[in-house]
């Protein structure tokens, strides 16, 4: 059912949120297609809006079939994909009228100034700190919904979230560079070796703290 890309046999959703939002409207057309037997309405305006409405036009489609809903069908039909997940989760806050947050919609000097916060926060003086990147990732998350007073977390792994997450770390990292080291140090959890210039998540990482830099 879902098309193929250039780096493998399934979409990968951890491109960032455009490109995620896009992939899966085209998913989700394809279930309309095959549902109702016919081609889904032409869906105009961004991303996000074009998700939600294609979204809304399932639900509709289905409205009324005993034990069916939205988030029963895409779970069933992308089952092999479980990089679906997050955004499929995200999909009931389209349902119950909620707003649908992204991490583009976080102002960069909003996010970065709670990277800031939780590593001065977890930093000690007289030695480096390790934090598994997860852990981390969700505390800085936590202080910026706090600070912007959004009741809906976003969620930390393999997601549309985690590129701009990585950016933003690792603006922090060379902002705090000094010297060959760093106040924030992004790394492998097992410290050897080079973190890959794209991972897809924050799984096998950690952040490295060094307070004398922050």
């Amino acid at each position: 059912m879902m098309a193929n890309n250039e780096r493998g046999g399934r979409l990968d959703f951890v491109d960032g949120c455009v490109r995620t939002y896009g992939a899966a409207t085209r998913f989700i057309g394809e279930l309309y297609l095959k549902e109702g037997g016919q081609e889904m309405p032409t869906l105009s305006g961004p991303p996000k809006q074009r998700y939600q409405d294609a979204v809304s036009l399932y639900g509709n489609l289905i409205r009324g079939k005993a034990g069916r809903t939205i988030q029963g069908d895409l779970k069933s039909a992308a089952a092999a994909d479980p990089a679906l997940a997050d955004l499929l989760s995200d999909s009931a806050a389209v349902t119950k009228g909620e707003d649908l947050h992204d991490i583009d919609d976080v102002p960069p000097n909003v996010f970065k100034d709670a990277i800031y916060a939780e590593a001065a926060d977890r930093a000690r003086k007289d030695a480096f700190v390790d934090m598994d990147l997860t852990v981390f990732l969700r505390n800085v998350v936590a202080r910026t919904m706090d600070g912007l007073g959004w009741r809906r977390r976003l969620n930390v792994g393999a997601n549309r979230h985690f590129p701009r997450m990585l950016q933003w770390l690792r603006e922090v990292e060379e902002e705090t560079l000094y010297d060959r080291a760093s106040g924030l140090r992004l790394m492998n959890r097992g410290g050897g070796g080079r973190v890959a210039s794209e991972p897809g998540g924050p799984d096998g990482l950690k952040v490295r703290l060094n307070a004398d830099l922050l």
